[in-house]
């Protein structure tokens, strides 16, 4: 069974199973509905809301996702550098035998 967050990657998610993974975390680790300043997941016996996972699990979509993408269109190339002095010639030496 495919959940939700799996089909609605943002177009942001640079790192996706790093985002997948901190997602299930911030799916598992919710508040409860009649205590709200408490996590209702089973591991974390009643901690505080947001809990330690929960908030790995933020900081970790944050470092997934990169900056926001540019507008669409066509890309302005600079004009590529000309290198001179490269291949200069040099003086030949006789190789020595």
């Amino acid at each position: 069974m495919v959940t939700q967050h799996r089909r609605a990657i943002p177009r942001t998610v640079t790192d996706v199973l790093l985002w997948l993974l901190a997602s299930d975390v911030a799916t598992a680790h919710q508040p409860q509905p009649h205590q709200p300043d408490r996590c209702a997941n089973p591991r974390c016996a009643d901690q505080a809301y947001p809990c330690p996972p929960a908030r790995d699990a933020h900081r970790a979509q944050q470092a997934a996702t990169g900056p926001q993408p540019r507008a669409r269109g066509r890309a302005r190339v600079a004009a590529p550098a000309t290198v001179t002095g490269w291949f200069r010639h040099s003086r030949t030496q006789p190789c020595a035998a």
